[in-house]
């Protein structure tokens, strides 16, 4: 005879997953990748809504980051142009597509995080509390007495 446990689930990972993101980069990080993680986890812990379920993306944003500056360094160094023999630009550098789609992939992942102005403005927006009014819906009725 097995004895099943319908007790309530282990949710420990669902509650790991909300915890908050560490300060310390993983090491699997690059140096560019670790130096942004280290500002930029901090700030985004102080919004308040950030949390390790997050970790993946900020990750990948940093990566994205460290790709980013190399590929700006090869740009810079041989140009955006693959060139003919006498000189004439015949089409886009590798560098120069990998540039690009980090910073559409940076986009896309900071959006999710909350790292453009439209998306962070959403996610801290504070409403004005209700005011209560001494005012009586009842009032503008006339019923021919006082409310």
């Amino acid at each position: 005879m097995k004895i099943v446990n319908k007790g309530k689930q282990n949710d420990s990972h669902v509650d790991d997953e909300l915890d908050e993101l560490q300060n310390t980069p993983p090491n699997h990080l690059s140096v560019e990748a670790k130096r942004l993680w280290r500002n930029l986890v901090p700030e985004l812990k102080k919004l308040g809504y950030l949390k390790r379920a997050d970790q993946s993306n900020v990750e990948q944003y940093c990566n994205y980051y460290a790709l980013y500056l190399k590929s700006e360094e090869v740009v810079e160094k041989y140009g955006p142009w693959l060139e003919s023999e006498d000189g004439t630009p015949v089409k886009r550098s590798p560098a120069l597509m990998q540039l690009n789609d980090c910073v559409k992939n940076m986009k896309s992942l900071g959006n999710d995080l909350g790292l453009t102005f439209d998306s962070g403005m959403r996610e801290i927006t504070v409403q004005e509390p209700v005011k209560k009014s001494n005012k009586s819906p009842l009032k503008g009725v006339r019923f021919g007495a006082e409310v």
